[in-house]
């Protein structure tokens, strides 16, 4: 469970409805999430020989919240002492009572920086995990890996649906105080300048009138380039936002048959095609990595945006870096490679594969890709028209990456890979 939907439960369970409280709660979630090595660190310095993670659930809670508030917020003062106080009314003195030399000992720790490898003290610096830190400077060169590792709050973006029929939201989005800039090479595509609190409470997000999706996400759709009457097979579909963006391009033309293998995520990617009267697309119940698996359907156009360890999300997202280890890259690219493996079968001669993650490791990336040319020749890697990140590496010069430091989005890979051999002249040009 990530941070937005853990916090999510925990308000429904307290029945918590002032917005307010909603959106500070939140901030001090990511906030103390994102932390959690140093924060552990300090924490097990004052419990040594003990340690957190040996702790009852809620007592490490607190201790983490405690040690963010001492070291990272307004320090070991007033407010410290009274949000322990409250605690210790929570969860009782006895349960209390094992963190209580703790308590004092939290503000006196410090990380020994002098005393730490490089690796660690950027681990620590970074709030990363240690492998990803050695896994990042040993693939990238120096200024790649340093913008890798630089923790940075992404800016928010929002997509117009022009679905939706009615005049853009635009306008009557900011009478509302919403601020926005749209963003250069990405059709009805706006960056949201200043806070997007509130925004999803609106009328025109409710009625589909656009919705909340990441650039690196839209620049997927427009790289896809799909056209009005095409067939498409979205692999890997649910929730739907990749979905409703390939429709939109298509005009609600076409037809997109959409599988997914999770019956819950389906159910909201179907809740998703009804808000953004989206026509066109068919869900479609399906494990991808069986051969038979996908519906016998020739595709125009294959998108597969397959599971991937997320390492592109890490700074919207920090629970995931905590979960993840080295040894999820090897296993997710061996899982995608089953995956476009099974995709291939479904291009039409001349039609396109885009391939895309939200993932910043190579195996996972150019990996798959050049596995992939390897063993289909007749498929070629084409520069798409539309390139907003670096180039990809591994020779592969034609694919992009977009790094948050530097394209102010999610880390992304995308590859538009073309079959040669054309439909009779009716397919457009790449």
């Amino acid at each position: 469970m990530n941070e937005d939907a853990a916090l999510r439960k925990t308000l429904k369970q307290l029945r918590v409805e002032d917005r307010r409280a909603a959106v500070e709660a939140s901030e001090l979630l990511y906030a103390v999430s994102s932390r959690k090595n140093a924060l552990d660190y300090l924490i097990n310095g004052a419990l040594e020989p003990g340690n957190v993670d040996g702790l009852d659930v809620g007592l490490r809670s607190f201790l983490r919240l405690y040690a963010y508030i001492v070291h990272y917020g307004d320090g070991p003062g007033a407010e410290a002492h009274r949000f322990a106080e409250h605690v210790r009314g929570v969860l009782g003195r006895k349960v209390f009572k094992a963190v209580e030399e703790a308590i004092d000992l939290i503000p006196l720790q410090k990380i020994p920086w002098r005393s730490l490898s490089h690796v660690e003290a950027m681990a620590y610096e970074n709030f990363l995990p240690t492998w990803f830190v050695e896994y990042v400077c040993a693939t990238f060169d120096e200024g790649i890996a340093s913008d890798l590792m630089s923790p940075i709050e992404t800016p928010k973006y929002i997509r117009v649906n022009t679905l939706w029929g009615g005049e853009s939201p635009i306008h009557g989005l900011e009478a509302l105080d919403f601020k926005f800039e749209a963003v250069p090479g990405i059709r009805h595509a706006y960056q949201v300048l200043g806070s997007s609190t509130g925004l999803t409470d609106t009328a025109p997000y409710r009625e589909g009138g656009f919705i909340l999706q990441d650039k690196a996400s839209m620049l997927v759709g427009e790289v896809a380039a799909p056209g009005p009457g095409d067939v498409v097979l979205d692999i890997c579909a649910a929730p739907g936002v990749k979905t409703s963006h390939l429709a939109q391009l298509m005009g609600n033309r076409g037809r997109i048959v959409s599988v997914d293998v999770n019956a819950g995520r389906l159910a909201s990617w179907e809740r998703l095609m009804e808000r953004m009267g989206v026509t066109i697309a068919e869900p479609v119940l399906g494990d991808a990595l069986k051969a038979d698996g996908l519906p016998d359907v020739a595709a125009n156009l294959v998108l597969l945006d397959p599971p991937c360890s997320g390492t592109g999300t890490l700074n919207g997202i920090p629970s995931t870096k905590w979960k993840i280890t080295r040894a999820s890259i090897d296993e997710y690219a061996a899982l995608q490679g089953r995956l476009i493996e099974n995709a291939v079968t479904h291009v039409k001669p001349g039609g396109v594969l885009v391939y895309s993650t939200c993932s910043v490791t190579v195996e996972e990336n150019e990996g798959v890709v050049v596995g992939f040319l390897r063993e289909h020749p007749r498929f070629r890697l084409v520069e798409a028209t539309t390139k907003l990140g670096a180039s990809g590496l591994r020779g592969l010069a034609e694919a992009q990456r977009l790094i948050p430091k530097r394209h102010a989005c999610e880390g992304f890979f995308i590859a538009k890979l073309v079959a040669d051999t054309p439909i009779d002249g009716a397919l457009r040009s790449p």
